[in-house]
């Protein structure tokens, strides 16, 4: 398999941790810690509509600027319209969606627009590692070339694994 017949289903994560549009800043980023994740996507008071993203680095920011109220909403904090890819998305497309705008998380919506999971760099990450035929078939085909952020932070990720095995999300 090539990172161009793999599709994000077969490597995202299916329990996605997500919290209504109402929540306060303060609640959602226990959540994240709670849950040791890296975001939380943000639904709509149906509990089904993607509406937003929120991530740790976000939380970050907000935590520099006096003006933040943790007990906001999330919606009013959260980077809206979220990129999202199809079930079917392979892998080199979900790459250059991330390297193209800057992010590291793609939720993963079925045909109907229904979130079905989610994938992540380092769900890629990992995957490249694992799979022999993954792993040097980005090296034969110069995508880590193409996409140079992408390679460095692959190569972080490799590192860390090998100071830290299993990582820290």
């Amino acid at each position: 398999m090539s990172i161009e017949s793999m599709p994000v289903s077969s490597i995202m994560t299916k329990q996605v941790k997500t919290a209504r549009e109402g929540q306060t800043i303060r609640a959602v980023a226990a959540m994240m810690t709670e849950h040791g994740i890296g975001s939380i996507v943000v639904t709509g008071e149906d509990g089904v509509s993607i509406k937003g993203i929120i991530t740790e680095r976000d939380i970050v920011k907000l935590v520099g600027s006096p003006q933040t109220s943790f007990a906001a909403p999330v919606k009013d904090v959260m980077k809206k319209p979220v990129v999202t890819a199809h079930v079917m998305t392979s892998l080199r497309d979900a790459i250059q969606a991330m390297e193209a705008r800057n992010i590291r998380r793609l939720p993963v919506v079925d045909s109907g627009g229904k979130m079905v999971g989610i994938v992540t760099d380092k769900d890629i990450f990992r995957a490249i590692i694992k799979s022999q035929a993954l792993l040097s078939g980005i090296l034969s085909d110069n995508v880590l070339v193409e996409y140079k952020p992408m390679y460095e932070r692959l190569s972080e990720f490799m590192m860390s694994e090998i100071y830290l095995p299993g990582g820290r999300e």
